[in-house]
């Protein structure tokens, strides 16, 4: 009995592009929301603020954030960048909360982000760029999300 190399490569032929298409899936980024922004200690030239972002994965597959990093902005206003060091895992369609602290500067503010800081409840927006790996390999997937938030003292 002889065996057709010709239907051989044409099986495999029509294999590897469906194996690289289920491989390519797209990956999105997961939904980072300001959970809620606490000042810290004040000083003469500036003042410690800790956020805290809720992350969702909207994935089925679960991935790891090593890190990100992000611009936050209060009332439209840009009140600095920050990152998160720490990696985390989130599970598939799992959530996780993060802390990130950065010190703002407010020798380098103008008068109405000063103020801004001093409201109880303000729109928060953060935007930047997660550093993931999954079974997508690794990524680096943006974000640009806001949401209202209460804003703690200490």
């Amino acid at each position: 009995m002889k065996t057709s190399q010709t239907g051989v490569w044409v099986g495999l032929a029509m294999a590897v592009p469906l194996s690289l298409a289920v491989g390519c899936a797209s990956v999105k980024a997961p939904i980072l929301a300001v959970d809620s922004m606490k000042l810290g200690n004040m000083g003469i030239t500036g003042v410690t603020v800790d956020v805290a972002f809720r992350v969702r994965n909207p994935n089925p597959e679960p991935m790891k954030v090593d890190r990100f990093e992000y611009e936050l902005f209060v009332n439209g206003k840009r009140l600095g960048r920050g990152f998160e060091s720490n990696g985390f895992d989130l599970p598939g369609f799992g959530e996780e909360t993060v802390r990130s602290r950065f010190d703002v500067n407010l020798l380098g503010l103008p008068g109405a982000v000063k103020e801004v800081l001093q409201e109880d409840r303000v729109k928060a927006r953060a935007k930047g760029r997660f550093y993931a790996s999954g079974e997508f390999g690794r990524k680096e997937l943006g974000f640009d999300w806001d949401a209202g938030v209460g804003r703690g003292r200490r």
